[in-house]
């Protein structure tokens, strides 16, 4: 990998924060941290960095969480392997925070259903579907309910965006794309 290369894409795709790797709650902790002291000393109004902070951290959850490739640590403690990164898109004006990690063949169907549909639904909507389901209890404690996505949904500035690409032995690599 010839370094430069990297950092001229870095730049040109404004990204300010990249991160590879396996990811616990403890490096998400300091990840977090880290993200949050850069976007103070850029200037970012506090809202601002509490929405990126948010989508930021549901993606890293949901990538600990739902990842093919985890690895429990015990005490219902996982770790993942996965890519984050944190930018600023200047066509759009907008920061965004993309992450991909692999996933099973069998999880994409409801992936591809809670996603659809929260991406076709306004914020009124999306506000009306999370009281729903927080008021209804439903899929509470269920694995993979689409809270997290319909968090990310609402303070998204424009739909989320994903995509899923086949690879052998029955994974998917994921990726989620929010604009905030």
């Amino acid at each position: 990998m010839n370094m430069i290369t990297f950092k001229e894409i870095l730049d040109k795709e404004g990204i300010i924060f990249s991160f590879s790797g396996t990811i616990s709650q403890s490096i998400l902790s300091t990840i977090a941290e880290t993200i949050e002291k850069e976007l103070l000393t850029a200037g970012i109004s506090f809202t601002l960095i509490q929405n990126i902070f948010a989508v930021f951290t549901e993606q890293m959850q949901n990538m600990m969480s739902y990842s093919h490739e985890r690895i429990p640590l015990g005490d219902n403690a996982f770790e993942s392997p996965g890519v984050c990164v944190v930018g600023y898109d200047k066509s759009v004006g907008h920061y965004y925070v993309c992450s991909a990690n692999i996933v099973c063949i069998e999880d994409e169907p409801a992936l591809r259903e809670k996603l659809d549909k929260i991406i076709d639904m306004d914020k009124a909507e999306l506000r009306q579907y999370y009281k729903e389901l927080r008021r209804s209890g439903e899929k509470k404690h269920e694995r993979g309910a689409g809270l997290g996505f319909l968090e990310m949904a609402k303070r998204s500035a424009f739909p989320m965006q994903y995509s899923m690409v086949h690879l052998e032995n029955s994974r998917i690599f994921f990726e989620i794309k929010v604009y905030i």
